[in-house]
């Protein structure tokens, strides 16, 4: 998919008045939402509900803005930006280290009277303060309870808080595309905004491995949206803004609630949440690669990179394998893997069904505590640009020594690899077999001629297959 952006907004510059467009001021009632499973109430205490509007309406826009608005708050942070020379701070004039200090502003939503608020991870991330602002104009000093990256939810507290309304939590489950919602945050600092409009799709991945059900919405989600509340037509919470489709307009992802609800007591608990590692990278299964790896179709999740000493590394796992089923369950999209794999923990033994070269494997795996790591970034190694052997370089692909591989430097816009590879790339293998420089690469792409390729690359410090048919 297209490149997404987290919807947090740094204060870098004044923000000047701008020209508003006029709008109808008609009250619209947005419709009720399908109606929610019967589940567990959250683990932290809510006011009692009011009740709707007699004879089961929906609520009027105006009222139901004006209801869920006290729950939602603004999060600022203050945090040291680092200069692009990897320093942390620009000399002062004195000859001594300057501070730089970067505000930003984000959104969040109380959940429990003694001041308990959800929002983002990346909202807080590294920042050395939080200051919490409630509807009112209050404001408070916030800590951090707990923090999930992995979700990218942070549980905050606010210092001195007590007898606040906090907001009902609802079920993201029965949501539908169509459905109506609203989001209350606060777009580039400028305070409580509220915008509506539908759901688009539900079940939405945000890259490989990664939760395979975000709400996706056209309602407006803006910079500093990030962590505040997407709310049904009831007026309960059944999302967190969390991104932004860089490319577009009126595409934009909410967390669903559901999730949270999960880890929730234990990031209250612990302030973290410990999962099963596998230790394995992976992506879904395209037709081109499954015509690659000689698959019958399209299933289960191809393996990209086993990290070293991992649970994954001693079972014996290698990249090009495809995991089929989990636990006797099947694994027909990459999704379901990450799926499994967020719900497992420490400890736990798994039975895993993978394919290697078409012939079907069984191993039984313990899984180890997860830890978030920053995959290596791709550093270019002493060497030259390799030799192109002709005019048009095979598959028109120009590359040099990686310390790991080939990095791509150029690619034809007419080649076969134009719209497959991109500049930067650092391709690993080719066929199977490690690229080890980029004259090795070049001279194995002139000797498969017309032959169709398979690669592993890394982009971006994640490691994927890629399919380049030959023309």
């Amino acid at each position: 998919m297209g490149r997404l952006r987290a919807a947090a907004w740094a204060c870098v510059g004044f923000l000047g008045a701008a020209p508003l467009a006029a709008c109808d001021d008609r009250a619209a009632a947005l419709s009720p939402p399908a109606a929610p499973r019967a589940a567990a109430g959250p683990p932290c205490s809510s006011p009692r509900e009011e009740a709707p509007p007699a004879g089961g309406g929906a609520w009027p826009l105006p009222a139901l803005i004006e209801r869920v608005r006290p729950v939602v708050v603004t999060v600022a942070t203050l945090r040291a930006t680092s200069l692009p020379d990897g320093r942390a701070t620009p000399s002062s004039p004195f000859g001594r280290s300057a501070p730089r200090v970067e505000r930003a502003i984000g959104s969040g939503f109380v959940i429990a009277a003694e001041g308990l608020v959800l929002t983002s991870e990346h909202v807080v991330g590294d920042a050395f303060g939080i200051e919490v602002q409630l509807s009112d104009e209050r404001a408070f000093e916030a800590t951090v309870v707990g923090r999930d990256p992995a979700l990218d939810v942070a549980l905050l507290k606010l210092r001195g808080a007590g007898s606040l309304r906090a907001a009902s939590l609802g079920s993201s489950a029965p949501i539908r595309p169509g459905d109506d919602v609203l989001v209350i945050g606060s777009p580039f600092g400028l305070g409580p905004t509220a915008t509506r409009g539908i759901i688009s799709a539900t079940s939405r991945p945000m890259g490989a491995g990664s939760l395979d059900g975000y709400l996706q919405t056209d309602a407006a989600i803006n910079p500093g949206n990030s962590g505040g509340p997407l709310f049904n037509a009831a007026g309960q919470v059944i999302g967190i803004a969390t991104a932004i489709h860089e490319g577009g307009r009126g595409i934009s992802f909410a967390l669903p609630i559901d999730e949270v609800l999960e880890i929730l007591p234990e990031l209250r608990e612990t302030g973290r949440v410990d999962r099963g590692r596998l230790g394995i990278s992976f992506q879904e299964v395209t037709s081109q690669l499954a015509r690659a790896l000689r698959l019958p179709g399209r299933m289960g999740a191809l393996i990209t990179e086993v990290e070293p000493e991992s649970p994954g590394s001693r079972l014996g796992f290698r990249p090009g394998d495809v995991i089929t089923s989990v636990e006797g369950r099947r694994v027909d999209h990459a999704r379901e893997l990450a799926r499994e794999l967020r719900r497992s923990k420490p400890g736990d033994e798994v039975k895993i069904t993978y394919k290697r070269g078409g012939a079907e494997r069984r191993a039984t795996v313990k899984l180890e505590r997860s830890a978030l790591h920053d995959p290596p970034p791709s550093r270019r190694a002493p060497g030259g640009r390799a030799p192109a052997e002709a005019e048009e370089p095979p598959f028109g692909v120009l590359a040099s020594d990686a310390i790991e591989g080939a990095l791509v430097e150029s690619i034809s816009p007419q080649s076969p690899a134009a719209g497959h590879l991109e500049v930067g790339d650092v391709v690993l293998d080719l066929n199977g077999a490690p690229v080890r420089g980029g004259a090795d690469l070049t001279a194995r792409l002139l000797a498969a001629g017309r032959q169709d390729l398979l690669l592993r690359v890394r982009r971006n410090g994640a490691t994927r297959y890629l399919a380049v048919p030959a023309r």
